[in-house]
């Protein structure tokens, strides 16, 4: 005949056995820890015959409540006795078991009868604990041990997020790291290094781009005038600090037109309009190299400026050499200029 502690022990194994099931089921039907920990709050509240639970975990020497209601905050008070049990739990990394509270304790005051605190356990050490808080009995040494194994495979599915977690993070700052790399790399591919403006390369493509959309295009082609002989001057870093500055003067003067470093000291802009706006974008150009001096340039420095518009059905080719043949009469005209392609 089977005695009553033996039925009581096969009682109590079954049940152990079907919270645990519980929990597996719950800790593999998401990765939320939110969702994990409320989840099996409300397990142990079935199974227990409990109406307090806590979850508090400790992250770089900080106690936190993990279901603490923001709309229902604890009593100050109430807050810092659960957090201080949890710290006891995990200081000692041992299990606080108080079956009868004593008159004039904290505990007692806020009419708790018995509470029982069980730590998160991992091979490195506790990582927080279960607080469980009775106001109308006492918890039995059952209650211990069967919260004790519910803990330890708790602690074993928190350690699994917070590694998932430490995981997702590392590959969003390797992911991070090569989108920058790649958006470097990409940039170099159309960007002059010198002067920050679009290279030669992928301006004809943005040209070429533009003019498939059917826009009505012009677009303004200078260079500066005795580069040459301002490079052979003053030497090669000036010479680069001239062509900086120009570039600067374009990025800053025409934000929302696209420009680029056509070669050496030659640039090009489209401009989205007819030829009196490109004729005006070349004016306003001129105007803005001959200010650089003094402040940029060793000495006075002029611009020699072709315009022209878009002829109907005409290819980026002789579109381009038309202006340059404009930018190549201003010159011959005595520079510092503005001519319209024929």
């Amino acid at each position: 005949m089977v005695d009553e502690e033996t039925l009581m022990r096969l009682a109590h194994s079954a049940k152990e056995l079907k919270v645990l099931k519980a929990i597996t089921k719950i800790t593999s039907s998401t990765d939320n820890l939110n969702v994990i920990i409320n989840k099996i709050i409300t397990l142990i509240l079935q199974e227990i015959d409990v109406k307090i639970v806590f979850f508090v975990l400790e992250e770089n020497g900080k106690f936190n409540i993990m279901n603490v209601d923001e709309n229902r905050p604890l009593h100050p008070d109430f807050h810092d006795l659960v957090t201080f049990i949890a710290q006891d739990t995990v200081k000692y990394s041992q299990p606080i078991f108080i079956k009868h509270t004593k008159h004039g304790t904290i505990a007692y005051r806020f009419g708790i009868k018995s509470f029982l605190s069980v730590p998160l356990m991992l091979h490195e050490g506790p990582i927080g604990s279960i607080v469980l808080m009775a106001q109308y009995r006492s918890f039995t040494n059952a209650t211990l041990k069967i919260m004790s194994t519910i803990a330890n495979q708790v602690a074993s599915a928190i350690e699994h997020q917070w590694l998932k977690r430490a995981i997702d993070e590392k590959e969003k700052k390797i992911t991070k790291l090569y989108s920058k790399l790649y958006t470097k790399e990409a940039k170099r591919a159309i960007v002059d290094a010198l002067t920050g403006l679009f290279n030669k390369r992928y301006f004809v493509e943005l040209l070429d781009s533009e003019l498939k959309k059917g826009k009505q295009l012009s677009m303004a082609m200078f260079d500066l005038d005795f580069f040459k002989h301002y490079n052979d001057t003053f030497g090669h870093v000036e010479g680069d600090n001239l062509l900086r500055a120009a570039g600067q003067v374009i990025q800053k003067k025409f934000k929302k037109l696209k420009a680029c470093r056509y070669g050496g000291e030659e640039f090009a802009i489209i401009v989205e309009g007819d030829l009196d706006e490109a004729a005006q974008v070349g004016e306003e150009l001129r105007q803005a190299i001959e200010a650089l001096y003094p402040k940029q340039a060793k000495r006075v420095i002029t611009a020699s400026v072709g315009v022209g518009q878009r002829k109907r059905g005409e290819d980026i080719e002789n579109f381009i050499k038309r202006v340059d043949a404009a930018l190549y009469k201003a010159k011959q005209s005595g520079r510092n200029q503005v001519q319209i392609a024929n």
